[in-house]
């Protein structure tokens, strides 16, 4: 009997699950369902601590969705983390960006715009009111594609481009 295939990841999709993750919780990819899944640290930090699903009050029903996922993730090797916030380095995407703008004025602008505090709002404001805010958004889509596809092949997990 032939062994079934295992679900390809889709870029677009991991891309988004990259761009979208939430402060205090972790997102796997499992390769058996091709599913990505949210579990909070809190669960985590449960299961550390030696927590067990009778520990938590049946009431918490969200809380031991979580617990138990978490569980199965510690349990199974079929669920690898997708890259977070910090393997991602945003601020490196948005100065790499800058060096892309052509017109040397937005350029030291959109520069100037990244250092010092909130250097992420800033570099939001300046972008649209330069104009080239669809072409960070494009940039940053690629910069993001381009670790995606690297962590697919670091975890042999097959993908599939947009299409």
């Amino acid at each position: 009997m032939k062994k079934p295939e295992k679900p390809k990841v889709e870029i677009d999709d991991l891309v988004g699950e990259m761009d979208i993750q939430l402060d205090e919780h972790r997102t796997y990819y499992d390769r058996e369902t091709g599913e990505f899944v949210l579990v909070t640290d809190r669960a985590f930090m449960q299961l550390e601590d030696g927590k067990t699903l009778d520990d938590i009050d049946p009431r918490f029903e969200e809380q031991r969705r979580y617990f138990k996922l978490a569980r199965d993730i510690w349990e199974n090797d079929n669920y690898v983390h997708i890259p977070t916030q910090f393997e991602i380095h945003e601020w490196e995407i948005m100065k790499d960006f800058c060096y892309t703008v052509e017109d040397d004025e937005v350029r030291s602008d959109l520069l100037n715009a990244i250092h010092g505090r909130g250097a992420f709002r800033m570099f939001k404001d300046k972008i649209s009111q330069h104009g080239v805010r669809q072409d960070w958004f494009d940039y940053k889509k690629e910069q993001l594609a381009e670790i995606a596809r690297r962590w697919c092949e670091k975890h042999d997990i097959e993908y599939i481009e947009e299409g």
